[in-house]
């Protein structure tokens, strides 16, 4: 039986290696989500740019 996420961490975990999109009172950034650490994540954006984004810092995911 397959769970549903009940954190924020849970879910981005399972988002791992998808195509996303993450809303922060500073922007929106698209990209490859490529690791959930404790209090951040590091997205791939198709420019290439690596970018950290703390947890606690994200208002919206969106799956693309």
């Amino acid at each position: 039986m397959v769970s549903t996420p009940s954190t924020i961490r849970e879910l981005l975990q399972s988002l791992v290696n998808e195509q996303i999109e993450i809303t922060t009172p500073f922007g929106t950034v698209t990209g490859t989500l490529l690791m959930v650490r404790s209090d951040y994540v590091v997205l791939i954006e198709n420019t290439g740019e690596q970018t950290l984004i703390r947890i606690n810092k994200i208002e919206l995911i969106t799956e693309l």
